[in-house]
């Protein structure tokens, strides 16, 4: 029985049967990528079809296979838009990655300037062998592209197959999918710093004027204005980072003690002060996947927020070291005052320096409003009561006190106003605090509010270290709910862990 013979129907058969075709000197994929590198003013960039995307993933399938990525590793993701346009519901797949910014936040923030971009293609390239782990670029990216491998100990992210560009062939995003929905296009950087002035890649995404992505998401059907990810709603926790909880508790009670001790002519309390602010220091090394690297931090100190802090924090614990030193071995008083104030200065440079890590990601909840107020809430109360315990008799207590009483109000008077929303970012960190995270919010308000009542005794009644206990335990949970609570902007369907 003869069989009749194949047509050319199906996508495999006229894929092989224009593969068999080609000459062999002729670029494959030549179709979905440019056939000329970038002119002058002109880079890189990924275009995406929302027309041709199925939502399949297999670019996320060919990136992870192609560069060869642990389980549960992934430099893309495809997401889901849900909407109404003219009556009718509309759901569209987002294929995203990382987005080769013409301003990467990832790169500014860097403290160890593990970052590139390419002046000749504009990708933005991660050194792995210049990066200690620290995740900042986490934290930066306005669309949480980097993400940190915890086998390696390093930040790895997507370079769009750069070595298979410069060779003439398809990222592998690109050639894996099967409808052509990618593809690498050539932009103009003055054109795309004009059209990221307002709006996002698509609704719901991040404001693309923060970092000026690439990407070019075309579409013959427009995007509903109201459109959300599918998972627009769902409270999601983000990282706790334990290590730099207990790193900025610490180093702003050690501020406090400090700045207080100068005031107060108090040696002790420096001499703490300085302790704890190396404690601190030590606990932050934790957080990185490559401890032994720590010294690479002061690389970034021109642009990273966070190189800044180590060098503030680092001058810091020196100076108020030497000041505790001057103090108990009679040192010339001109030159202890002297130091002592320089002390002072680079410490409470180091908490600003620590509250603008948070404030420059562009996260609500990390707006300098309210992370200069908890930082300062908490070094002027934890701090004095550190110098009480110590054995100083003025009353610190009360003033103590008072301070952590204003916090609280704040912190209740911000879960009042933004209660009942449900939509904007400052809603949902809301909802989080108080219903996946009710239990430690309780708790949260609970000990600071048993440390108010306690810390006016102390002055009198002996009872610092148990105000100072509380109040701190009270701080550790706010520092825990400041990172899980974090509402963290995103592509429809973004990277999670």
């Amino acid at each position: 029985m003869s069989l009749p013979p194949l047509s050319l129907d199906t996508p495999v058969e006229r894929f092989s049967a224009r593969h068999d075709a080609l000459d062999p000197g002729d670029r494959w994929y030549s179709d979905r990528i440019p056939l000329s590198a970038p002119g002058p003013g002109e880079q890189y960039a990924f275009q995406v079809d929302l027309d041709q995307c199925t939502g399949c993933k297999s670019c996320v399938a060919g990136c992870h296979s192609m560069n060869g990525l642990d389980p549960g590793e992934s430099w893309r993701a495809v997401g889901l838009l849900v909407g109404e346009h003219a009556g009718q519901a509309r759901m569209q797949t987002v294929p995203s990655g990382c987005h080769h910014c013409l301003e990467p936040a990832c790169l500014a923030g860097c403290p160890t300037n593990a970052y590139e971009k390419d002046p000749v293609t504009g990708i933005v390239v991660h050194l792995d062998d210049q990066c200690f782990g620290c995740g900042y670029c986490e934290l930066t990216c306005p669309y949480e592209v980097p993400k940190l491998n915890h086998r390696l100990g390093i930040v790895r992210k997507c370079d769009m197959c750069s070595g298979r560009l410069a060779a003439g062939e398809a990222p592998a995003c690109v050639q894996a999918c099967p409808t052509g929905a990618i593809s690498i296009t050539l932009v103009t950087k003055a054109d795309v710093a004009v059209t990221t002035r307002t709006g996002g890649l698509v609704p719901g995404a991040p404001a693309s004027h923060v970092s000026q992505p690439t990407t070019q998401y075309i579409s013959t059907r427009p995007l509903p204005e109201d459109a959300r990810a599918a998972d627009h709603h769902a409270l999601h926790l983000s990282a706790a980072h334990p290590p730099l909880a207990v790193m900025l508790a610490l180093t702003q009670l050690s501020v406090g003690a400090f700045v207080t001790s100068l005031v107060a002519n108090r040696s002790e309390g420096a001499l703490a002060a300085a302790i704890a602010a190396i404690v601190a220091l030590a606990a932050s090394v934790l957080h990185l996947g490559r401890p032994l690297m720590a010294f690479r931090a002061v690389l970034g100190l021109r642009h990273s927020w966070l190189s800044r802090e180590i060098v503030a924090f680092g001058a810091y614990a020196a100076l108020a070291a030497a000041y505790a030193l001057g103090r108990a071995t009679g040192g010339a008083p001109r030159v202890v005052a002297a130091v002592g104030i320089a002390a002072a200065v680079c410490g409470v440079a180091g908490v600003v320096c620590s509250a603008l890590i948070y404030v420059v990601t562009g996260r609500v909840w990390w707006r300098a409003r309210y992370t200069l107020v908890k930082f300062a809430v908490t070094a002027a109360s934890t701090g004095p009561l550190l110098v009480l315990v110590l054995g100083h008799s003025a009353p610190l207590g009360t003033f103590a006190a008072a301070v952590v009483a204003v916090g609280l109000a704040d912190e209740a008077w911000f879960l009042a106003r933004h209660r009942g929303g449900t939509g904007d970012d400052l809603a949902r960190t809301v909802r989080l605090l108080t219903r996946r995270l009710g239990g430690a919010t309780t708790w949260r308000f609970a000990l600071a509010g048993l440390g108010a009542l306690v810390a006016p005794f102390a002055d009198a009644a002996g009872f610092a270290v148990l105000a100072l206990a509380v109040v701190l335990a009270g701080v550790l949970i706010e520092r825990y709910q400041f990172f899980v609570a974090s509402v963290v902007p995103r592509m429809p369907g973004g990277f999670r862990r």
